[in-house]
């Protein structure tokens, strides 16, 4: 893989040629805004009082910067993102308690379209509020899912079997209506 200019252009390399990518500060800026609202969603979802919104993405930030060189360019670069982020939100929250408590979330900090009416707009925010109370894994799954990942991206994503996030997803879905 190489990362061309600071538009950020990914090329597949043979594996045998491949070096740390010259990623400098502004590209890596551009891929973090390139890829901010996978960021900033993860985040949200899995910050808590112990670790704040801030201070997850932050670690996201750092995260990324140390494992560029890693993305081999088998998948998307928003997939990996996404990996990375969900990663790292697991990882961090699993290091500064052994229960992850949920709250509620505040619609409004995320980007949600301005073309929904109030009715929509509270169907969305209960929803988020269910699934800010799902297990780590299941929210991961489901906000993939939401942003119309394909079963196998989601697998690759999130290290499971096509089989495995069907079945998840199947009964993460149940487990939401029987909630509304």
């Amino acid at each position: 893989m190489k990362l061309l200019g600071s538009h950020l252009h990914l090329i597949k390399q043979n594996p045998s040629e491949m070096k740390s990518p010259p990623l400098n500060e502004r590209e890596f800026a551009c891929l973090v805004k390139e890829h901010s609202r996978i960021i900033n969603k993860v985040c949200y979802f899995y910050a808590t009082e112990k670790m704040p919104f801030e201070d997850l993405r932050q670690e996201v930030y750092v995260n990324l910067w140390l494992s560029i060189s890693q993305f081999r360019g088998d998948s998307k670069l928003s997939t990996w993102v996404y990996r990375v982020a969900v990663n790292t939100a697991l990882m961090t929250l699993r290091s500064s308690k052994s229960k992850v408590e949920t709250g509620p979330l505040d619609l409004r900090s995320i980007d949600v379209s301005s073309e929904i009416d109030d009715e929509q707009r509270e169907n969305l925010q209960t929803l988020y509020n269910l699934i800010s109370r799902l297990d780590d894994i299941e929210k991961a799954i489901i906000l993939l899912w939401l942003d119309e990942y394909t079963y196998d991206e989601i697998a690759e994503t999130i290290g499971l079997k096509r089989n495995t996030v069907a079945t998840k997803l199947h009964r993460i879905k149940e487990k939401l209506s029987k909630a509304i």
